[in-house]
């Protein structure tokens, strides 16, 4: 059992230099509040995106769903996804401890922004599955994947980006996500794609492409997730503190 450290954790300290970590605790953490909220529009691009390429009468049922994704995905991500990835106490496969998420005085400003940002990561890799389960999925049964695939994001993202977690100790690095948030989508959407089978009817009239619902509302889907995606790469350094606004900018 470890104790999950905070990277750029301030520790009490009234000297100069702890002062001057305690400021630079503070420009990090306005970064990575930033880069989250950056984050948070991809889901409007998502909603907009989706809810170009179906069919009209689904349009509004594919943006209530991106809806559920922040809403279910986030309170059951506070509940229980924040303390399964970085929970203070942690073994090689999961952590606990910390449920509800709540920070002392000491170290609220880390622990939030930590979250907020970790909350953005989660909420994206499951809306990556809306689309693959777009137009052949009832509202009920996606509240309920919705709520249940925040275990099955929080879990590899611990493995990742918890110091002591199953693949940081094997010497993984993640930037970006791409393995821990794309990669569980995508495979999250792939399995249920093969479970759901194609849309009732998709294939009536042969295999040729289905009219876009709203090519307006996909172009600019696409350039909200562009704009997103921004703040996703870029605030993965987890600050700008240091060297980290070099990586930052590259």
């Amino acid at each position: 059992m470890s104790e999950t450290t905070f990277p750029g954790l301030a520790t009490k300290n009234s000297s100069t230099g702890g002062d001057r970590k305690s400021n630079d605790d503070a420009n990090d953490v306005v970064w990575i509040l930033t880069s989250a909220f950056l984050i948070f529009t991809m889901q409007s691009g998502y909603a907009l995106l989706e809810s170009g390429i179906v069919s009209r009468k689904n349009e509004v049922n594919i943006l209530i769903k991106n809806a559920a994704n922040v809403l279910l995905g986030g309170f059951a991500y506070w509940t229980f996804g924040f303390s399964l990835s970085f929970g203070t106490h942690s073994v090689l496969w999961y952590a606990s401890g910390d449920f509800f998420t709540k920070a002392s005085e000491d170290s609220m400003g880390m622990t939030y922004a930590k979250f907020v940002f970790q909350l953005a990561y989660a909420t994206t890799s499951t809306t990556l599955v809306s689309g693959s389960m777009a137009e052949r999925c009832k509202f009920t049964a996606y509240c309920v994947f919705t709520f249940l695939n925040t275990v099955v994001y929080a879990l590899p993202a611990g493995w990742m980006w918890r110091n002591d977690g199953f693949l940081a100790s094997l010497g993984s690095v993640d930037i970006g996500g791409s393995g821990t948030v794309h990669l569980v989508g995508g495979c999250c959407g792939l399995v249920a794609s093969i479970i759901l089978g194609p849309r009732i009817g998709r294939y009536d009239r042969g295999t040729e492409p289905l009219p876009l619902g709203n090519p307006t509302n996909a172009m600019l889907g696409l350039f909200m997730l562009w704009w997103g995606w921004l703040g996703f790469s870029a605030g993965s350094t987890f600050g700008i503190v240091g060297d980290k606004w070099k990586y930052s900018s590259r």
